[in-house]
Formats: structure tokens, C-alpha cells, sequence
């Protein structure tokens, strides 16, 4: 019965606004990174030519962490809807509600797109954000986003979070992509749109530093 009781509880602050649509405006990536791109230690450009969203979002998925849309369901969501949509909201229970979706106006392609020329620059690469300004001879890069996607799992005493962002990153000329793929998962009493913000900025800072990591080797 008590544990019936917390249960409840948990489900009761999931479901105040859980069958809306809400509406999430994430934190831009550190500004530390326009210091480091002044310097461009590598003396190279990159050109981020293109930024792909190429999620498959799925009507009535077996897992939380396949994506899926509300409302008129993934089928009939227009294209505007899916390139903004990062999360489902559930209940206490585990059904799936109302959506999660970037603020108007902002894609998880514009998102990527900052977050990934965020660790280039970190890694000391200046890049060019058309091809007008990126010189003689840059590395060409197409980003092909396959999963940025956040969910909550119910339990009796808290509410895990989970948080995935996948990208392959297509280096012009080199045989294979650039494959990162990062996933996180925080525990929480409560999800708020609150929530939804910090952990997926815990997982863009997670993407952030596997990026950078992986860009300092690239010639």
C-alpha cells in the first residue's frame, strides 16, 4: 500500500500537464569555444556543409526510447513537428502523452549544427558556416543526425531519465564517418520541463566533449 501510495504520487506530478505539448528552449553551447576559435591552433577550416535529421520516429513503439509523436501520432505530424520534437511525456504508469518539442522556430538540425561547431572550434579548428568563407581547400563535413531523443522511465521511488544523441559525421574524402554516440540517464522525483532541459544539456555536454575529443585527431 505504501509503495502504491508513492506511486501515485509520482504519478499525480507527471500527469499535471502531461497530455499538452510543451514547448523547451535548451542552453546554448559555452561561449569559451569563440576564444579558442580566434587562436585556431590547427590553422585549418572545417566547412559544416549540411546537418541531416535522419530520426525515425515510430506510431506505438515498444520502447520509450524509440521516438513517437502525440496528437495525430508520428504518421500524420507534419515535418516542422518532427524536426522539433526531442521527448514523449508518460504518466506514472509509463503511457505515452504529450510531446516535448524545441521552442518555435529552433530544429534538433540547428542544434546539432551549434553543438558540433562548438567542438570543432574547441578542438581548435576555425569553421566556415558557408562555403563563401571557408577559403582554399577546408575539410568538409555532413553531420547525419540518426538519434537525439530524451524519455523517462517510471519506478515507486524516483523517475529515470534517459537522454541519446547519436551522429555520424561524413569527413569529405575519408573512408569512414566520424560515428559518436553518447546516452545518459538521471533520476528525478519529478519530470518538469525543468527537467527535460538540464539532463538533455547534460547529454550536449557529454556530445560536446566525445566530439572534441574525437575532432583533435582529425587531419
Amino acid at each position: 500500500m505504501f509503495k502504491a501510495g508513492i506511486l501515485l504520487a509520482v504519478s499525480i506530478v507527471l500527469t499535471g500537464c502531461a497530455t499538452s505539448r510543451s514547448e523547451i528552449k535548451l542552453s546554448e553551447p559555452s561561449s569559451a569555444a569563440a576564444t579558442k576559435a580566434a587562436v585556431a591552433s590547427k590553422n585549418k577550416t572545417v566547412l559544416l556543409r549540411e546537418v541531416f535529421d535522419e530520426r525515425v520516429f515510430e506510431d506505438a513503439p515498444s520502447s520509450p526510447s524509440t521516438p513517437s509523436l502525440g496528437f495525430e501520432g508520428s504518421a500524420k505530424s507534419t515535418a516542422e513537428i518532427k524536426a522539433r520534437a526531442i521527448g514523449r511525456k508518460r504518466n506514472g504508469f509509463g503511457k505515452a502523452l504529450g510531446d516535448v518539442l524545441l521552442e518555435n522556430g529552433m530544429t534538433v538540425s540547428q542544434v546539432m549544427r551549434k553543438n558540433i561547431t562548438t567542438s570543432l572550434q574547441e578542438a581548435g579548428f576555425k569553421v566556415a558556416a558557408n562555403a563563401a568563407d571557408a577559403g582554399e581547400a577546408p575539410i568538409v563535413i555532413d553531420a547525419h543526425v540518426k538519434k537525439f531523443w530524451a524519455w523517462f522511465t517510471p519506478g515507486f521511488w524516483a523517475v529515470s531519465v534517459g537522454t541519446q544523441i547519436s551522429t555520424d559525421l561524413v569527413v569529405q574524402n575519408k573512408n569512414m564517418p566520424i560515428v559518436i554516440n553518447i546516452e545518459t540517464s538521471e533520476n528525478h522525483m519529478a519530470v518538469t520541463e525543468g527537467v527535460w532541459i538540464e539532463d538533455i544539456d547534460k547529454a550536449l555536454v557529454k556530445y560536446r566533449s566525445e566530439a572534441t575529443g574525437r575532432f583533435m585527431d582529425m587531419n
